[in-house]
């Protein structure tokens, strides 16, 4: 067979490609077999119940890189002191309480200061990546969090109780030694065992029962150990490094008062009895529920220079087939960017409108007899919405707003340049534009052309501080571009590309850059002040300039997804 050279181009790139494919397929696939082995073999999952109603787990330690980093950036309030100070500051009048807990927590940070690193740390028996658990035991929660050295940790509780003179009660059950701190009809629990610190909140009436689950020694009869918890991982393509969820259905459960086993045996224990709603009402509540079960979170990226988070509040299909609805793809909105700082929206007014409209009507229909539904105020909110959400706002489609760059006043810190933009996109954005024309005589008789051509805004006759600004109108898209330089740009703000999947809403800033444009004006400003005021501004300084010196670019996405409402974050770490 006879190949031209074209032809074999297109074969050699198709084979690259495919290999490549593969690659990518083979790197996930060992990833995610790494995950799952890594929750089969976290054997605290077995002391979980498996009708807890929320748990987070940490099965993997997070790569070092990116713990120390994660650490350098939480620590700062607390590595310097300033935490401390703010807590000192805190009102008199606080209640005991308050001021009990304030103590307490006084006392923790400063055995924390100037410690928060991996040696520091590790100074005090505690790893800087350490896996962890937290589940609740009916509403109560339990904690267990893997330590260095027992006798380090022992001596650092030891420590913090003698500093801030909350000396706890001791007791032991079986080969455990713990502290007990009494709240009212609550009793905490805190200890070191079997290289790990164990605290949770217990029952008073129940404590002696419940402690074979908290330390472990009983087991529940089914746990997440069971593969439940691996198949939720996978499912949502977890890594293992901090996921969970909270399970709405079984709140809703105790709050019914039909819940069983230990969820139950916790709320008889406090003394919570079984809610008095009607059959409706009790119909209401878990037909609502079913639309909303989960709530989950875990990491989906992580490397040590950055990682990735997602949140989802996870609906029946129906809910979630009208937030996929909700979007509407907006030119720049969601998509990466090398400015300052952006954010957007892009929404079909719409669908959002008869969505929450059908939602409304729907609460109406499931709630009738139920004593917590107002169906009068369920129809004037439905009357509220068409006033709202009018024809007349119909058209807008959403909007994007970036600050390319900024040069402030280092006396004054005001703009003494600005780089900016916005764009609307609408149905009509010569309509939307002569709307600004009631603010302003000089706009309405402006002419904007829809062939992308700039004509400049009279903004400075409004403001004389204003910059030069610019409107063209192209398709669907008016843009605003603000600045010396701002004919030239405009055509890049209409013809933006749009997110491959639409978001809600998105922001995207770079907190180094942000920083090397704000920070020396509050320097300059710090210099000329004095007092409480002073101390305020250097405090603000230092925490953005500690953000500069670890974050990179940060970008956060809101969108309707088939499974619910998604919340991604990710974040670039230098």
């Amino acid at each position: 067979m006879k190949l031209s050279y074209g032809k074999l181009n297109k074969y050699v790139f198709a084979a690259v490609l495919a290999t490549g494919l593969a690659g990518c397929s083979d790197t996930d696939k060992a990833e995610q077999a790494a995950v799952e082995e890594a929750v089969a073999k976290f054997d605290l999952l077995s002391l979980v119940p498996a009708d807890t109603p929320y748990v987070a787990a940490s099965s993997r330690e997070m790569p070092l890189g990116l713990s120390e980093k994660v650490l350098q950036a939480s620590g700062f309030g607390i590595n310097d002191g300033s935490l401390r100070k703010e807590l000192a500051d805190m009102d008199a009048d606080a209640s005991d309480t308050e001021q009990s807990f304030t103590k307490l927590l006084d006392a923790l940070l400063a055995e924390l200061e100037g410690k928060m690193s991996a040696k520091g740390l590790e100074s005090l028996g505690v790893p800087i990546n350490g896996r962890s658990l937290i589940y609740g035991l009916g509403i109560l929660p339990v904690v267990w969090a893997e330590i260095l050295d027992a006798e380090k940790v022992e001596a650092l509780l030891s420590r913090v109780e003698e500093r801030s003179g909350m000396k706890a009660e001791t007791a032991t059950h079986g080969e455990v030694n713990y502290r007990r701190f009494l709240m009212d009809d609550l009793v905490g629990i805190l200890a070191v065992y079997d290289k790990h610190l164990i605290m949770a909140v217990l029952p008073v009436k129940s404590e002696v029962e419940m402690l074979p689950l908290v330390f472990g020694e009983t087991k529940p009869t089914t746990s997440l150990a069971g593969g439940q918890f691996k198949e939720f991982t996978a499912k949502r393509k977890f890594l293992g490094y901090g996921d969970g969820y909270v399970d709405l259905v079984r709140f809703a459960e105790m709050a019914l008062g039909e819940s069983q086993g230990i969820n139950a045996d916790v709320l008889n224990a406090l003394g919570i009895s079984s809610s008095d709603l009607s059959p409706a009402c009790r119909s209401f509540v878990k037909t609502t529920i079913q639309s909303v079960p989960l709530i989950s979170f875990g990491f989906t990226d992580v490397t040590d220079s950055g990682y990735a988070i997602k949140a989802m509040v996870e609906t029946s299909p129906g809910v979630a087939g009208w937030l996929q609805k909700m979007a509407s793809p907006v030119p720049g909105v969601g998509v990466a960017n090398e400015g300052l700082l952006s954010f957007g929206a892009g929404f079909n007014l719409p669908q959002i409108r008869d969505g929450v409209k059908a939602m409304l009507r729907n609460f109406a229909e499931t709630g009738k007899g139920c004593e917590l539904v107002d169906e009068e105020g369920l129809a004037q909110a439905m009357q509220g919405i068409d006033m709202m959400l009018n024809p007349m706002l119909a058209g807008i489609k959403g909007f994007n707003v970036t600050i390319n760059d900024i040069e402030m006043d280092v006396q004054t810190m005001s703009p003494k340049s600005l780089d900016a933009q916005l764009l609307l996109a609408a149905a009509d954005p010569k309509g939307m534009f002569s709307m600004l024309g009631m603010f302003n005589p000089q706009l309405a008789q402006l002419d904007i052309p829809a062939d992308g051509t700039p004509v400049k805004v009279p903004l400075e006759t409004m403001s004389p501080m204003a910059p030069p600004t610019y409107a063209a109108i192209k398709g669907e898209a008016l843009a605003l571009k603000l600045g010396e330089a701002a004919p030239k740009g405009i055509d890049d703000v209409l013809s933006a590309p749009m997110a491959k999947v639409p978001p809600i809403f998105a922001m995207n800033y770079n907190a180094g850059k942000l920083f090397d444009v704000v920070g020396p004006p509050m320097k300059s400003m710090m210099e000329s002040m004095q007092g409480e005021e002073a101390e305020d501004l250097k405090s603000a300084y230092d925490s953005m300039e500690s953000a500069a010196s670890i974050y990179g670019n940060i970008d956060f996405r809101m969108l309707g997804t088939d499974k619910g409402m998604e919340f991604d974050t990710v974040i670039d770490l230098k």
